[in-house]
């Protein structure tokens, strides 16, 4: 689960946090406003750039509206592990 803050001064994945459910989620900030889609198609690149995945294999699917999202990966669930699990080490929280 992401947790997304639009608005925000830069475009960033943040940390690694716990959620009152006691689940992980990523927190992550973008600039853009959560207005038509905007802040999630921020989300979205952003994920792609930092993962090193293409945008058009990622998609929202669910919480468009709300700033708790799930983001669907599309690939090898090896390959992408591989790929993911070092940068989200890097993260403060992990």
């Amino acid at each position: 689960m992401i947790r997304l803050s639009p608005g925000a001064k830069a475009d960033c994945l943040i940390e690694i946090a716990i959620s009152v459910e006691g689940r992980r989620l990523l927190k992550a900030s973008v600039t853009a406003p959560a207005r038509d889609g905007r802040a999630n198609e921020a989300l979205l690149r952003l994920l792609a750039r930092n993962w090193h995945l293409r945008r058009r294999d990622l998609s929202i699917v669910a919480g468009s509206t709300s700033r708790y999202k799930t983001v669907r990966m599309a690939g090898d669930p090896r390959q992408l592990i591989d790929r993911i699990a070092p940068e989200i080490a890097r993260l403060p929280g992990w």
